[in-house]
């Protein structure tokens, strides 16, 4: 069935996918240049770690304000602050000042990422926010295999064109800063966003911020949110953004090798989006494909972790991906959907700021656990506690889910 779409969904899904194809490059890339600088592991994940921490101390009040100010305007600032600290970071390469603007990049993307639930939640209607929703991850995710791949073969044009060579700090910023400004294009469309003044006023009193996260706290699916993408949050950032490194180190994967497996893991990861719709369709629900996803993937993620074959260790990244991510929108949908319109700016921002708690301390640890043993453990404690969180959602949101109705 055809699913129409309203000029500003059209308007904020162009944006996604600016945002999208830029933002690869960083993923891509970061890590290996900041350690083409001369910092240690331990010192990358150090930096690694502020901008979850920002993510951590600012989500609630990001999250209010993205409430009282309105959606749109939420991007727009928060998209602004965060290309600014990425492109601060770039350019200012020291230990400190990395940490200082990755702080900053944080809380800009954190009052980005909690304003686009509500965003999509107020510009469609429920029978078709499982599509809306898989669109917004889903061009993400097209538009990042198009840029891996072109970020990939970046390096090795800037040293046939202008002989700046492959693998130092020089090449890798360059590429970098140039997918900074290309994602700095997907403000154009959000400033053409009418939003309604339903979107940026709330009838709500304005309580303290202490108040409200008492109110928050008492309910069981708030706590419940934050634990699980706490020990979610925690185990993925031991793991995968340093998968770039793992496969560097393993296997000596050149730059545009290392961009081609990160496309077709983001061309996995947008067909998986693109069914996830029709599995809610299928099973009248938003937990039962997670939890069945979720579990297949791990199946993958010990392959990738284990196998000394490179071509089977692309196979295992590529599955482990598309299992784990394609029904994260779901879960989004679910808690928005389990929330009332006024407060879903602060809900957005629980699971975040829950996600982002274990990344903090996920990121500096990793450092630490890869300096001295390897990659071996952390693959086994992340997928331990990925079953953790897929028995905790099943566990939890399921019986939520069949008593509100939520399913369909």
């Amino acid at each position: 069935m055809r699913t129409p779409l309203n000029r500003n969904t059209k308007l904020f899904l162009l944006s996604t996918l600016l945002y999208g194809f830029s933002f690869s490059v960083w993923e891509l890339f970061f890590n290996l240049f900041i350690l083409s600088l001369g910092f240690t592991n331990d010192a990358l994940g150090l930096i690694r770690s502020s901008t979850p921490l920002a993510a951590l101390l600012l989500g609630l009040p990001l999250g209010l304000f993205s409430d009282r100010f309105g959606r749109r305007g939420s991007m727009l600032i928060g998209l602004s602050i965060g290309l600014l600290g990425m492109f601060m970071q770039i350019w200012q390469p020291t230990l400190i000042l990395n940490f200082v603007f990755g702080f900053i990049q944080g809380a800009g993307f954190m009052l980005y990422r909690v304003s686009q639930p509500p965003f999509m939640m107020a510009c469609s209607k429920k029978e078709s926010q499982a599509v809306v929703f898989g669109l917004n991850f889903a061009l993400q995710t097209a538009a990042s295999a198009i840029g891996h791949l072109a970020a990939g073969y970046a390096p090795g044009l800037l040293e046939r064109w202008l002989g700046i060579v492959q693998d130092t700090p020089m090449s890798y910023r360059w590429v970098i800063t140039a997918g900074i400004l290309l994602a700095a294009t997907s403000l154009i469309p959000m400033f053409f966003i009418k939003e309604g003044k339903a979107n940026s006023e709330t009838s709500q009193p304005r309580l303290p911020l202490n108040k409200i996260i008492r109110n928050l706290t008492a309910r069981p699916i708030v706590r419940q949110l934050v634990v699980i993408n706490l020990i979610q949050g925690f185990g993925a950032a031991l793991l995968i953004p340093y998968l770039n490194v793992f496969l560097r180190g393993k296997f000596n994967i050149s730059d545009d090798l290392l961009g081609l497996i990160f496309s077709l893991t983001s061309l996995f990861v947008f067909l998986g989006a693109v069914i996830a719709p029709w599995l809610v369709r299928v099973t009248r629900s938003r937990i039962i494909p997670t939890v069945v996803t979720q579990s297949f993937s791990l199946v993958f993620l010990f392959i990738l972790g284990f196998t000394p074959l490179q071509w089977l260790a692309v196979i295992g990244l590529l599955f482990r991906t598309v299992l784990m991510q394609m029904s994260m929108p779901l879960l989004d949908n679910f808690a928005m959907l389990a929330s009332d319109p006024e407060e879903q700016g602060l809900i957005a921002s629980v699971p975040v700021v829950g996600w982002q708690a274990g990344q903090v301390v996920g990121f500096f640890l990793s450092g630490l656990i890869q300096t001295r043993f390897g990659f071996e453990p952390i693959f086994i404690v992340t997928g331990l506690l990925y079953i953790i969180t897929i028995f905790l959602v099943w566990l939890h949101f399921r019986p939520i889910e069949r008593e509100l109705s939520l399913g369909v």
